[in-house]
C-alpha cells in the first residue's frame, strides 16, 4: 500500500496502536500525503476510523508484550531497590490507561505513584497542607500491617508473597481512604496495577515523573544506563494504571537576587527553594480537580478569573518544545506581553521528513512533552496551549503517534490543546470526551495552495469545530497578498451571522504579508518571543510578530489610546512603583506613563482623575480610606477590608448603570474618554498573602491553631488581617499603640464574618477569633499559641512631625519552637529595629521579609487592572530590587560609615571612576575651586575620614526621590543630622543628582547641591585649625 494516497480516516483504520506499552514501534506502513481534495471537512471519506480502536486495541488478556531484554534483566527490584543477580522486573500488565476521565468529587482522595526518588512524599506533604488532607504512605502502612519493611518481608517470605501482601495492603487502604487523603505508592506488581486502574475510574491517580539525574542521585546508582532502563520500564508500567502525569522539576538553590547590599541581607532558608514546586503542583491539581477545589494563590489575580478567549487582543507566545528543553532557556523572559504560552511539538514533522521515527524516539517524545509542560508550568502562571503539529505529508505511523500524543497530553492537564480538524469526526469526538478540563482548539493551518477566505471550505471547518464541541476554532493560511487581510472579514462576518451557540474564532493570515490581520485578530494570536534567537520551525509556520509589536500596532492604529497612570500619596517621591510599572509598560509595548504625585489632600488630584486620559492610580498613605469617598463602586475585597489602594476609571456602564464585570470590565482599559464612574479595588491583601505563603516553612504550615500577630490598625493592618483570614489563619492577635483603633478594626471584621454577604471568605473563617494586646509589656495571651506569622503595618520612617518608630517585640513573644515569618510593610527603611530583631533570630527558624517582597505581588494585580495584560512578573521584581538598593544604599552609607567608623563605606555603591561635583557655583567660589572641580573616590574618602575625627551623620532621611530608569538617573533631597563630638548638632538639607552605570548597579556621577550655610559651618568645625571656628 506504500505510496497510495488516502484520507486520514482510512490511514488510521488499523486495529493495532502504533506504540506497544513497552515503547516499541509497530511495523511501519507508509502514506504519501494529504491531498487538496480531502482538505474540505464536508468531503465524504472512503473509510471511517474509530479512535477507540487505535487506543484500545489490546485488552489485558491480549497483552503479552514484555519490556526489552536489556531492561528486563538489570538487577533492580520493582521498588527501585537493588537486587543480587538477575531478577524478574514487573512489566505492564495493561496498555496505557486511556478513556474518559471522570469528574472527581472535590474531596476524592488522590494517589501519587512513581519511582522512588521522584518526590512523591514531598509533593504529598505540600498538597496535604494546602488541601488539609491526611497523607497515607503505603510503605509505612505495609510495615504497620506486617511488622516488616517490604524489603525485609521479601527476604523472609519471598517475592511472590511480598507482592501479594502489597496488593492486600493497598486494597485495604484504597477502601478505607477513598476521600480526604493523599496516598503515596511506589509498588508496580500486576495486582497493584489492577487496583490502581480501578481506583482511577473515580479518583486521580497521578504518575510523578522526574529527570533521570535526580533519580540517580536519590538511589545512588553509579551506572546511568541502569537508571534509564529502570525509568523506561517504570514509565510504561505506571502509564498503564494512572490517569494523570506530573513532571517534578528539580529545584536548585540559587543565590538570592536580594543579597546585593548589606542592608538587604537575605539568605533564603533551604525550604524556600521548594516554594516554586509547591506552586507548580497546586496549579496542576487545580486543573485536575473541579474548579475551586484547590486554594491556588494565583486565582486572586484579576485576569485569572476571566477566560483568555473572552478577552480582547490576547496573544499566545509560541515556543518550540526543543527550545524549552534547551540549556539556559528562561521561559518567563520570552513571554512578556503574552497571555498564553504555546508549546509547539514539531518533532513529528521532522521525523516525517527524515524517516527517523523509532521506538526510542517515540518514547522520548512522550517524555519530552511531559517535561516541557512541567518546565513551562513551573516557570510562569500563564496558561498553556499544547500544539501538536501534524505534518501535511505523513505515514500511518506518524498519524498513529499523533493520536497517542494527544491522549498522552490529556494526562498532563494543559489548559488548552489543539486538535487537527482534518481528523474524522469520531476521532475528535473521542478526544473531546476524554479531555477533562482541557479546552480543545480545533486547528486548521493550510500551508500549501490554501483556498481564499471567500471559499466555503473555511466555514465548513468552523462549523465542524463548533458542532463537535470544540471550545475555539483556529483557522490560518499564509497571506499571498495584502488584500488577504481584508478578505478575511468575509469569514468573520459570516460566522457572526450564524444562528445558535457559537465558539470563538481565531482567523488570520500568516507571514509578513499577513501581519495586519495578525495584529487585528482579537483572540489568541500566535506570536513569537522577543528574545528567543533560535526559533524552529521555519516560516510560514513560525509567527512573524511579537506580543510587544502587536500591542504597539493597536496604539498606532488608534484602537487603543495612551493613558496616564499615577501613584497618589502624601509623600510618594520615594515610591518604587513608578520604576516597576514603567519598566513593565515598556516591556509590553504600552505607551502609558506612570508618575508619582505627592499631595496633602485629595483636592490636589481632582483634576488628574477627571482627565479623559486618566487610566488609573495606585493609592498610598494616608488616602487608602479617604479615597473611598470618590468612588462609585468597590470590589468585594475593598469593601471587606474597608480600604482602597487601586483606583480604576470606568467609561462604559451596564444599561442599569452598574459596573460591568468579567471581560466587559476591561472595555474601559486603554481607552480615553469621559469617565462615568470610579471603581475602587484593594490589591494590598494579595501582596501580603503571597508573602506569608512564601515565607512559611513546612513546619509552620497553617493549621487550625496557627496564630498571627498584626501590629497596627490602619488600612494596611486591615489588608493584613484580611490576608491572614484568606490564608486560613483563624487566631489573630492585634497590637496597636491606640487600643481603641485596634478594637474598632476587630469589630469591623467580626461583623464581616457574621454577615457572610460578600462571599470572599471561606466558611471556616467564621470560626476566627481576635484578641487585642494593649501594651508591649503585657504577657502573651495563654489561650493563643505563640505567633508564627508576624506583620508590622506601621510606617518605618518619619511622617510629618511623627518620628520614626523604634519597634521591637518582647523576646517572650518570639519563642515559637519552629520560628516563623516576620514581615514589615514598609520599604523606605530596611534596617529597622523590627527587622534587625528577627534577622538575629534566623538561626531559630525566623524568616524576615519586607515591603520589597510585597510591592511586586500587589503590583502584578494592579498592572492587570490598569492594562488588561498579564504582568511581566520577573521584570517587575527585578526593577524593584534594582531600583531600591543603589539609591538608598548610597545615602545610607553616610550614616553607616559613621556607625562603623569606616570611611571606606562611603564608596561602597559607587563606580571606581565616579566623580563628585558640587553646586551652587557660589560654594565653589567660596572654596576657591573652578565650577568643574570634582572629588574622585580616594579624595572623597579622605574627606569623610577627616569628618569622622570631629563627628558623623546620625540620620539621613531621603525625600522626593525620583528615578528615571531609561535615563539611568535619580534625583532626591536629604535631611541629615550631623552630630559633633562636642555635642553640637547641625541640620543639613541637600539635593542630589545621581547617574548610574548601564546595569543600574553603581553610581558613576554625583552632583551635590549643598546647603551653603550648613556646609560652611561643617567645614569650619572639621577644619577649624585652617578656617577658624566659624567658616562663615
Amino acid at each position: 500500500m506504500a505510496g497510495v494516497k488516502r484520507s486520514i480516516g482510512s490511514m488510521l483504520g488499523h486495529e493495532d496502536a502504533l506504540l506497544r506499552p513497552n515503547g516499541h514501534a509497530r511495523p511501519r506502513s507508509h502514506y504519501d500525503g494529504i491531498t487538496r481534495d480531502n482538505l474540505d471537512p464536508s468531503t465524504p471519506k472512503s473509510q471511517s476510523f474509530r479512535l477507540g480502536d487505535a487506543l484500545h486495541s489490546q485488552t489485558p488478556s491480549q497483552n503479552t508484550s514484555q519490556p526489552n531484554s536489556r531492561a528486563a534483566s538489570h538487577s533492580v527490584g520493582p521498588n527501585g531497590d537493588q537486587q543480587d543477580g538477575l531478577t524478574r522486573t514487573p512489566s505492564p500488565t495493561f496498555p496505557p490507561l486511556t478513556g474518559q476521565v471522570p469528574d472527581f468529587i472535590p474531596d476524592a482522595s488522590m494517589i501519587l505513584v512513581g519511582m522512588r526518588g521522584a518526590g512523591k512524599s514531598t509533593l504529598a506533604v505540600m498538597a496535604s497542607s494546602a488541601m488539609e488532607r491526611k497523607v497515607v504512605d503505603m510503605e509505612q502502612a505495609f510495615q504497620r500491617v506486617t511488622g516488616l519493611s517490604s524489603a525485609a518481608y521479601k527476604a523472609e517470605h519471598g517475592s511472590a508473597e511480598c507482592y501479594k501482601q502489597q496488593a492486600k495492603v493497598l486494597q485495604g487502604a484504597l477502601q478505607r481512604h477513598s476521600t480526604g487523603c493523599i496516598l503515596v505508592c511506589s509498588w508496580m506488581e500486576s495486582r497493584v496495577q489492577s487496583l490502581l486502574r480501578e481506583f482511577a475510574s473515580s479518583h486521580p491517580v497521578i504518575h510523578i515523573v522526574r529527570d533521570a539525574d535526580a533519580i540517580q542521585n536519590h538511589l545512588r546508582f553509579r551506572d546511568p544506563t541502569k537508571i534509564r532502563n529502570l525509568l523506561d520500564v517504570s514509565n510504561a508500567i505506571f502509564r498503564s494504571c494512572t490517569n494523570f502525569e506530573f513532571f517534578n522539576v528539580s529545584e536548585k538553590a540559587s543565590k538570592s537576587l536580594l543579597a546585593r547590599t548589606s542592608m538587604s541581607e537575605r539568605s533564603p532558608a533551604p525550604y524556600l527553594t521548594l516554594k516554586h514546586v509547591e506552586r507548580h503542583f497546586l496549579k496542576f491539581l487545580s486543573l485536575v480537580y473541579p474548579a475551586g477545589t484547590i486554594p491556588f494563590a494565583d486565582s486572586a489575580f484579576p485576569l485569572s478569573r476571566i477566560p483568555t478567549e473572552e478577552r480582547n487582543f490576547t496573544y499566545a507566545t509560541s515556543i518550540p518544545l526543543t527550545d524549552i528543553l534547551g540549556e539556559g532557556v528562561e521561559v518567563e523572559e520570552h513571554v512578556k506581553g503574552a497571555d498564553v504560552v504555546q508549546i509547539v511539538v514539531h518533532d513529528l514533522a521532522d521525523h516525517a521528513e527524515h524517516g527517523t521515527l523509532t521506538s526510542e524516539t517515540s518514547a522520548k517524545l512522550l517524555a519530552d512533552i511531559t517535561k516541557g509542560i512541567g518546565v513551562v508550568r513551573r516557570s510562569t502562571i500563564l496558561p498553556i496551549i499544547l500544539h501538536l503539529f501534524l505534518p501535511h505529508t505523513a505515514t500511518d505511523e506518524i498519524l498513529r503517534v499523533y493520536l497517542d500524543l494527544v491522549h498522552h497530553a490529556v494526562r498532563l492537564a494543559p489548559e488548552m490543546m489543539t486538535v487537527d480538524l482534518r481528523l474524522e469526526d469520531v476521532h475528535i469526538s473521542r478526544i473531546l470526551s476524554i479531555r477533562k478540563r482541557t479546552k480543545i482548539i480545533g486547528n486548521c493551518f493550510i500551508i500549501s495552495d490554501p483556498p481564499s477566505w471567500d471559499s466555503p471550505m473555511w466555514m465548513s471547518w468552523y462549523k465542524k469545530a463548533n458542532n463537535l464541541g470544540c471550545h475555539i476554532a483556529r483557522l490560518i493560511r499564509p497571506a499571498t497578498s495584502i488584500d488577504d487581510n481584508f478578505s478575511i472579514n468575509h469569514l468573520k462576518t459570516s460566522v457572526a451571522a450564524l444562528q445558535g451557540p457559537k465558539i470563538p474564532l481565531i482567523a488570520y493570515n500568516s507571514g509578513n504579508l499577513g501581519r495586519n490581520s495578525q495584529a487585528l485578530n482579537r483572540i489568541l494570536t500566535v506570536v513569537r518571543p522577543d528574545s528567543l534567537e533560535r526559533v524552529n520551525p521555519k516560516p510560514p509556520i513560525t509567527p512573524t510578530i511579537t506580543a510587544t509589536g502587536a500591542t504597539k500596532a493597536l496604539f498606532s492604529s488608534f484602537i487603543y489610546d495612551q493613558m496616564k497612570l499615577y501613584v497618589f500619596g502624601a509623600n510618594v517621591s520615594y515610591s518604587l512603583s513608578p520604576a516597576m510599572h514603567t519598566a513593565a509598560l515598556k516591556a509590553c509595548g504600552l505607551p502609558h506613563t506612570y508618575e508619582p504625585v505627592s499631595c496633602s489632600s485629595l483636592r490636589g488630584i481632582k483634576h488628574l482623575i477627571e482627565d479623559p486620559e486618566f487610566g488609573g492610580a495606585s493609592v498610598g498613605l494616608p488616602f487608602k480610606v479617604e479615597i473611598i469617598t470618590l468612588t462609585h463602586s468597590l470590589s468585594n475585597h475593598a469593601r471587606a477590608i474597608g480600604a482602597v489602594n487601586t483606583l480604576i476609571p470606568i467609561r462604559f456602564l451596564n444599561e442599569d448603570g452598574t459596573i460591568p464585570t468579567g471581560a466587559a470590565f476591561l472595555d474601559s482599559v486603554n481607552r480615553a474618554g469621559p469617565i462615568k464612574a470610579l471603581y475602587g479595588e484593594n490589591t494590598d491583601w494579595i501582596g501580603i498573602r503571597a508573602t506569608i505563603r512564601r515565607g512559611l516553612s513546612p513546619a509552620n504550615a497553617v493549621v487550625s491553631s496557627t496564630c498571627g500577630l498584626v501590629i497596627g490598625a490602619g488600612g494596611m493592618a486591615r489588608a493584613t488581617v484580611y490576608a491572614m483570614l484568606q490564608v486560613g489563619i483563624k487566631n489573630i492577635v492585634i497590637y496597636n499603640r491606640t487600643r481603641k483603633n485596634a478594637e474598632k478594626m476587630v469589630s469591623h471584621f467580626t461583623q464581616l464574618l457574621q454577615r457572610k454577604d460578600l462571599g470572599v471568605l471561606s466558611a471556616e473563617s467564621e470560626h476566627s477569633r481576635f484578641h487585642v494586646i494593649g501594651s508591649l509589656e503585657d504577657p502573651w495571651p495563654t489561650e493563643y499559641r505563640l505567633p508564627t506569622v508576624i506583620v508590622s503595618c506601621i510606617p518605618t520612617h518619619r511622617i510629618g512631625n511623627v518620628p520614626t518608630p523604634e519597634l521591637t517585640l518582647p523576646d517572650e513573644w518570639l519563642e515559637s519552637r519552629t520560628g516563623g515569618v516576620a514581615i514589615e510593610w514598609g520599604y523606605k527603611t530596611l534596617d529597622t529595629p523590627f527587622l534587625t530583631q528577627f534577622r538575629k533570630q534566623a538561626h531559630r527558624g525566623w524568616v524576615s521579609m519586607d515591603g520589597l517582597d510585597m510591592l511586586p505581588e500587589q503590583g502584578f494585580a494592579q498592572f492587570e487592572l490598569f492594562t488588561g495584560r498579564r504582568a511581566p512578573r520577573r521584570l517587575m521584581r527585578r526593577m524593584v530590587f534594582e531600583a531600591y538598593p543603589v539609591e538608598e544604599a548610597f545615602f545610607s552609607a553616610y550614616v553607616e560609615s559613621g556607625e562603623a567608623n569606616d570611611p571606606a563605606l562611603i564608596n561602597r555603591d559607587v563606580h571606581e571612576s565616579c566623580k563628585r561635583f558640587y553646586r551652587p557655583i557660589s560654594l565653589c567660589d567660596f572654596f576657591g575651586v573652578p565650577p568643574d572641580w570634582s572629588h574622585d573616590n580616594k579624595a572623597y574618602e579622605a574627606g569623610i575620614a577627616n569628618n569622622l575625627t570631629k563627628g558623623s551623620l546620625k540620620t539621613c532621611e531621603v525625600e522626593n526621590l525620583t528615578i528615571d530608569t531609561e535615563a539611568l538617573r535619580a534625583a532626591a533631597t536629604t535631611k541629615s543630622d550631623m552630630v559633633f563630638k562636642d555635642g553640637e548638632t547641625l541640620v543639613m538639607e541637600h539635593a542630589w543628582i545621581l547617574d548610574f552605570s548601564e546595569d543600574g548597579g553603581k553610581v558613576v556621577r554625583v552632583v551635590e547641591f549643598c546647603d551653603q550655610l550648613a556646609t560652611r559651618r561643617m567645614v569650619g568645625k572639621v577644619y577649624s585649625e585652617k578656617f577658624g571656628n566659624d567658616a562663615s
